[in-house]
Order: C-alpha cells, then sequence, then structure tokens
C-alpha cells in the first residue's frame, strides 16, 4: 500500500457509528447563511434522499481517483474511486462526509488488467464481482462501501448530521467506456439485505500512485502509561470459539474529542486494548498475544488472548497506543508480545497491568487502578 493512498482507506476503516450525529465543517462552499433571530438557516435538501424516477441512485462528481499498479505484486492492477451526488465536509471524525441530508458517497475498489500508461491509466470495461480477493474482475468488498447523509437536525443552534455507512454483502460494478467517459452502474446488496443501485456517466482521471514510498506513522520511543480515565466496551460474543470480545481504552488526559474516542492535546496518549476473555466470564484474568492468519488482521480466536497491533491505512487497528505529537499530527505504536493481567477489586475498580513490546522493540507499560466507563461510540 502507499501513503496518499492509506490516507484516503483511513476514512474507510474507521467507520462512522450508523446513528451518529456530527458536526461538519465545508470542504467546498458554505452551508446557508444566518437566518436572523431564527437562528442558521437550513442547508438544502435532495430529495428523495438521492434515488431518481428510475430508482438509482445518480452520482455527479468525482471526489478522487488512485490508480495502483501491480503494488500487491499480484500482476493485478487496483483502481479506487470515490462519487459522489454532493459537496463534501469534515466531519468531527476527520473524515469526509456529504454536506447535504440524502447525499452519498460511494467507495469502489476494483481489481483488473495493469495498464500500460500508468500516468493515464485506464479503467477496463467490464462487469466486476463482489469478492474478498483482489483479482482480476473483483470488486473488491473490504474498501468498497456507501456513506448516506440521512439525516440533519438543528441541535443548540448547529446544523448537525446522522451520518451513515452502508457495508455490502454482495453486487456488481459494471463499467462501460462512453463519449463522455465512463458509465459505472453499481448494483449491491446491503448488509441487511437492501437493494441499491447506483450510476454515474463521466469522465475519471486516475491518479498514479504505484511508486509512492511506503509510510508508517509509527512512533518510536517507550511509553510508561499513567491514566487518568478508562472505558470498557463490549462488543461481541463468539460461542463457537467460547470467548467474548471487549475493548478498554486508558487516556492520559481528561481532554479528549467530542466522541470520546481520542485524545485531543499534545503529548496525550490512549492505550487500547482489545481483548478476548472466556465466554461469560467477564474481563478478569491473563492474557497473552493472538494469532493472526495470513491475510493479517483475522484474529485466530480463543480464550484469554489480546489481538496484536497491525496498521491500518494510516491508523492502527487491535492493541496499539495511540500518541498525539507536538505538532498535532498522530503516531502509533503497535503492540507484538508481551502480558497483560487485569484483576477486579471488587470495589467498583479494576487493577490493569501491562507490559508490553512494540514493533519497533519499545516498550509500553502500564499498572493503575481505576474505573471503567461503559463506552457508547457517540
Amino acid at each position: 500500500m502507499v501513503k496518499t493512498f492509506k490516507n484516503m482507506l483511513m476514512a474507510v476503516a474507521a467507520l462512522v457509528a450508523t446513528t451518529a450525529l456530527v458536526a461538519c465543517n465545508p470542504d467546498n462552499g458554505g452551508e446557508g447563511g444566518e437566518g436572523g433571530q431564527g437562528g442558521p438557516e437550513a442547508p438544502e435538501v435532495i430529495e428523495n434522499n438521492g434515488v431518481g424516477a428510475d430508482g438509482k441512485i445518480h452520482l455527479n462528481s468525482v471526489a478522487c481517483a488512485y490508480y495502483l499498479g501491480n503494488v500487491w505484486d499480484n500482476g493485478v492492477a487496483d483502481y479506487y474511486f470515490m462519487l459522489t451526488n454532493d459537496s463534501l465536509g469534515m466531519g468531527s471524525n476527520g473524515f469526509e462526509v456529504p454536506m447535504h441530508q440524502g447525499g452519498w458517497i460511494l467507495y469502489i475498489d476494483l481489481w483488473s488488467v495493469i495498464s500500460p500508461d500508468t500516468a493515464n491509466a485506464v479503467l477496463p470495461e467490464g462487469t466486476y464481482t463482489f469478492s474478498n480477493s483482489r483479482d482480476f474482475g473483483c470488486f473488491y468488498n473490504e474498501y468498497s462501501l456507501a456513506t448516506n447523509n440521512v439525516e440533519q437536525v438543528l441541535v443548540d443552534g448547529e446544523w448537525r448530521y446522522r451520518i451513515k455507512d452502508i457495508l455490502f454483502q454482495s453486487g456488481t460494478v459494471v463499467v462501460t467506456h462512453t463519449s463522455k467517459g465512463y458509465l459505472i452502474e453499481t448494483s449491491v446488496v446491503t448488509t441487511t439485505g437492501e437493494e441499491l443501485n447506483f450510476v454515474y456517466e463521466g469522465a475519471i482521471a486516475f491518479e498514479d500512485q504505484s511508486d509512492d514510498e511506503e509510510w508508517q506513522p509509527a512512533l518510536d520511543k517507550d511509553i510508561d502509561l499513567t491514566p487518568s480515565q478508562g472505558s470498557i466496551r463490549f462488543y461481541e460474543s463468539y460461542t463457537s470459539s467460547n470467548c467474548d470480545n471487549y475493548v478498554i481504552m486508558l487516556f492520559n488526559t481528561d481532554q479528549l474529542t467530542e466522541d470520546k474516542m481520542h485524545p485531543n492535546v499534545a503529548g496525550g496518549v490512549r492505550l487500547v486494548l482489545d481483548i478476548y476473555p472466556e465466554l461469560g466470564k467477564g474481563v478478569t484474568g491473563s492474557y497473552h498475544i493472538g494469532t493472526l492468519s495470513d491475510d493479517k488482521y483475522v484474529l485466530k480466536k480463543e480464550p484469554w488472548v489480546y489481538y496484536p497491533g497491525c496498521y491500518w491505512g494510516t491508523m492502527a487497528l487491535g492493541t496499539f497506543v495511540e500518541y498525539v505529537d507536538t505538532d498535532g499530527s498522530v503516531l502509533y505504536s503497535v503492540v507484538k508480545s508481551g502480558d497483560l493481567n487485569i484483576t477486579d477489586n471488587g470495589n467498583g475498580t479494576y487493577t490493569i497491568a501491562a507490559d508490553f513490546v512494540t514493533e519497533r522493540e519499545k516498550k509500553i507499560t502500564c499498572n493503575w487502578t481505576g474505573s471503567l466507563e461503559s463506552f457508547i461510540a457517540q
């Protein structure tokens, strides 16, 4: 993968909660004016949630398009692009969102032949089928999804937007070359069983990212964390694997982002513990590092393991440290070995003792006693 591509995929990896009301800042163009004493004027609404008379969602512009030739050394090229019917803004989570109710972003990841002219790559015609593989004719599932602005609500004099990310379980993308450039017809079934149809006709200019250098925002120092607060969230039970999944987050600061997910001050640290205790036993116990499958991101689920840290785009997942540098940039340090022990003290507090080693052979240590607030995504 490459730096620019990772920056784009960061938005795909960190999905917005489907019920989140987020504040947005426009990237291109303001949102109405002041409505006098009645408050800010309501932004325009895209009628019928963007669905036209033909039952299709018509997209009319390209937010970005990248070409990566043979980046996975498998003889296949990646054509990744974002289509929209709206102006885009930046949500409070830092990712692009449609700025009007009824706005959409469609992320499409297609795999086909390597272009002979990488500076002017042309996406080949044909039907691309939803798949979990990166092979000829594949509509790759991991980075393909849609984002919809489903509602706008006036909260304390500020317009906020309910943003919904929609994942797919099947579908096709039909690509045809036309006098206008491309006709992109996308038909999908969502993970909730809804059928969606998108259409775009126009030019797509792919930016060649094939030769960009590898880049990771890695923190290269030891961290001895003294938390000031912590939270816990239950995610899922895996009956067949006899384990539950919890995520614990520990912060060295009370200054957090609005969603309570990240430190919001220079020097801020978040330690994320992605743990799998035995089914129904709670989080108290001793944990060792888990095993990931060959495709890197899938954990072999079993009781009393923690998910190893690894990079996803320009972010991290699993068990890792997030650090806010003095210039405001965010660095990560992912855990590759070490021990974790959690003790329930019986008085509403836990003692969490971590002794980890990172991918850069640095130490992450923590020995903290405190209460864990139940966390629900904002």
